[in-house]
């Protein structure tokens, strides 16, 4: 079950956060599209129809269409977004916030003239609690408290896209790419002896997600599914990657609280940095065998996170998981690299040496890892062996990071070429006890 939200217990009160915009994503969606003139013509001729436009559930419909704002709350409107509906009909935000309380439009301006609503013990100016506040409580007190989620492995691997093109193309057993592709048939048994309920995916978006209008540095995926992105080829014909939204959203509220900033992100494709690790360690299954929730990083956009900061990150992911309330079996992927450039004069460095010594860091002392400057990481291991520090979040998120006993090491490999990359691949089991 999600975290504790004790501000659910506000007489009158729903709060906006990760489920509540899950749950309410295509209504807010809709309000949004009323901000165009055409827009508003075409819904005020026809609101139903409009409305069937939409991917909303039938109770979202209905609530816009008998104009209930708290209905639409509680079935995940935000308000300043459903102002944008009270807008098109010519309403002031006062006449709309009058409706959600049952007064009249002057008797809640008087009340407003007056001072506002006075506080009162109990419940706020007397109002009950509102569908979701209830519908939340007797959630939280009907649950049965099982086990606790924990992270059992972290797995660590490049994500070059020609390994996805080899593997969609059917050739794994080309001279190229058979040394590659062995090199992980270990770890594609083991996988399957050690399948998870749930793997959180750290990976970058490659330009395909995210533009230059808008670059998160950490993004969490809190969706129920996620498409592959078409990437210029069009989308890798993989199976969708079905998410984990009450997981996503629980560890979102967690890491936020430790003092994290995360991008909340309930719509996106997902490309070859998260897609292709998958087919690496699953082969090519009609659905993937576990659910993934996916945490981009900005490694494209300077400044990018530290290492340190993304070491630390890992271990506030393995605090989140922890205190989810039931017994699920997670993985923290780190993805990307190892050296490589892609551009300039440069292009086509590798650096074998300086890989497998942050390999033995990362196993041994990660710590010490962390504090590696990002310019030892582009004068050494190129630009985009940048990427690198996500595996840094991956290995926070182990117990040894926060005292705890060591990873086993399960597998080791290390492959060049990949196209232009030098592919790195570590999988570290968990210790049982810890």
């Amino acid at each position: 079950m999600p975290l504790d939200k004790t501000y659910l217990d506000i007489p009158g009160t729903t709060v906006f956060d990760a489920e509540q915009s899950r749950k309410g994503y295509w209504l807010n969606q809709f309000c949004m599209s009323l901000m165009k003139a055409d827009n508003r013509s075409r819904f005020k001729a026809n609101e139903r129809a409009y409305l069937d436009e939409w991917a909303m559930t039938e109770e979202q419909k209905q609530a816009v269409l008998a104009r209930d704002l708290n209905r639409a709350i509680a079935a995940g409107g935000n308000i300043y977004f459903l102002a944008k509906i009270g807008a098109t009909d010519g309403k002031s935000f006062q006449q709309m916030a009058a409706s959600m309380t049952g007064m009249s439009e002057q008797e809640y301006r008087d009340m407003m003239v007056s001072g506002g609503r006075v506080m009162t013990s109990g419940t706020a100016g007397g109002l009950p609690n509102s569908p979701a506040t209830d519908a939340a409580q007797q959630s939280r007190a009907s649950s049965p408290r099982g086990g606790r989620a924990r992270v059992t492995a972290s797995v660590y691997t490049s994500h070059v896209p020609a390994i996805g093109v080899a593997i969609d193309q059917g050739k794994t057993e080309e001279r190229y790419w058979k040394p590659l592709f062995e090199g992980y048939e270990f770890s594609r048994r083991w996988l399957h002896a050690h399948a998870p309920d749930v793997v959180f995916l750290v990976y970058n978006d490659h330009a395909n997600a995210f533009s230059l209008d808008m670059v998160p540095t950490f993004a969490i995926g809190t969706a129920a599914e996620f498409q592959p992105a078409d990437e210029g080829w069009g989308p890798r014909p993989v199976p969708k990657v079905i998410g984990h939204p009450a997981l996503a959203a629980h560890i979102a509220q967690s890491v936020i609280q430790d003092d994290f900033d995360l991008t909340i992100v309930n719509k996106m494709d997902v490309d070859h940095g998260l897609t292709v690790p998958l087919s690496l360690m699953c082969g090519k299954p009609e659905a993937w065998p576990c659910r993934v929730i996916p945490f981009a990083v900005n490694v494209v956009l300077y400044p990018v996170p530290s290492g340190r900061r993304c070491f630390e990150l890992g271990k506030a992911i393995r605090r989140a998981i922890e205190s989810y309330d039931e017994p699920l079996e997670v993985q923290i992927w780190g993805t990307g690299g190892m050296s490589h450039q892609l551009q300039g004069p440069r292009a086509g460095l590798i650096n074998r040496q300086w890989d497998n010594q942050f390999l033995n860091l990362l196993i041994d002392h990660p710590a010490t890892l962390s504090k590696m400057p990002h310019l030892e990481y582009v004068r050494e291991a190129g630009s985009e062996g940048i990427e690198l520090v996500m595996w840094l979040i991956a290995r926070g998120a182990m117990a040894d990071a926060s005292g705890g006993p060591k990873p086993k090491l399960a597998r080791r490999f290390y492959h060049v070429p990949a196209s232009n990359t030098a592919v790195g691949h570590l999988v570290l089991e968990e210790d049982p006890a810890s």
